[in-house]
């Protein structure tokens, strides 16, 4: 009988922190990063091949750590709050290099592609040097610890 309740209870699968980390900044990008007409050239031309790495690999790159829709919500509206004061484009800069720092991280070849499609957005975005790396690894410390506190009071 034992045996057989063992057998049908669902494996527990827990996440690295690291990889949900990735998923989250992935959201961040992907959710609400926009590019517009008063963006120049060079932004608008990263950003669309950000854009379309992200259209082709981020369904594979989300199962990889399914999120709770509701807390990657709570999380996006975090990180907005969270951001340094500055231009829209040095704010975006900001979420960019932290997801870089994010994605850099991971063993997988598809997180190192959409690394590096942002950091030409980055620097696409971050012209003046303004979005320091400073601030991005402030704002990827202060995102780890809200997710913590988010999953510790779930």
């Amino acid at each position: 009988m034992r045996a057989a309740l063992l057998r049908q209870r669902p494996a527990l699968i827990v996440h690295a922190p690291a990889a949900i980390e990735r998923v989250l900044w992935l959201a961040a990008v992907d959710r609400c990063l926009r590019c517009g007409p008063r963006d120049g050239d060079e932004v608008r031309a990263a950003y669309r091949d950000l854009r379309a790495l992200i259209d082709r690999a981020a369904p594979s790159l989300y199962a990889q750590v399914p999120v709770d829709a509701v807390r990657e919500a709570r999380w996006l509206v975090a990180v907005r709050a969270a951001l340094p004061e500055g231009t829209p484009a040095e704010r975006a800069a900001t979420v960019v290099w932290a997801a870089v720092g994010a994605w850099t991280d991971a063993p997988n070849g598809r997180w190192g592609a959409l690394a590096d499609a942002a950091l030409a957005l980055g620097d696409a975005l971050d012209a003046g040097g303004t979005a320091t790396l400073r601030s991005a690894t402030a704002l990827r410390e202060t995102m780890v610890a809200m997710w913590k506190t988010m999953e510790a009071g779930r």
